[in-house]
């Protein structure tokens, strides 16, 4: 699966999750940070995302990461599906798994407290 082909998958699975809340991208883009042109962008296949704007759709939309991957149809794979697009999907729910077990937590918005101090802003490094 070439890389044009995983953002079209990515951004296609964003618009389904993003439509599916009821958000608009105009909407998502309050909750993340991210310009409403860079996510129509990641809808279009346009553009790639770094794992910070990755984190800020996941929390945001509260979805597993691997939900942005799957295939039409929940991920169910054909029989005649492509053995590199099966073992690549795999891939990407163990690694989601192991990552939510891992840092479960760390996916979640941070609730903000009164006392806390303001987490400095993380500058995003999007990739074309």
């Amino acid at each position: 699966m070439a890389g044009a082909e995983i953002r079209r998958l990515f951004g296609k699975n964003l618009k389904r999750i993003r439509s599916q809340q009821g958000l608009s991208q105009f909407q998502l883009s309050l909750e993340t940070g991210l310009t409403h042109n860079f996510i129509n962008d990641i809808e279009k296949g346009d553009k790639w995302l770094s794992s910070e704007s990755f984190g800020k759709l996941i929390s945001a939309l509260n979805v597993a990461p691997h939900c942005f991957f799957l295939s039409e149809g929940g991920g169910n794979m054909s029989a005649n599906a492509d053995p590199y697009l099966i073992d690549f999907s795999d891939s990407l729910q163990k690694m989601a798994h192991e990552l939510q077990q891992r840092y479960g937590t760390e996916l979640t918005k941070p609730e903000a407290t009164p006392d806390a101090p303001a987490s400095p802003a993380v500058a995003d490094k999007d990739v074309e």
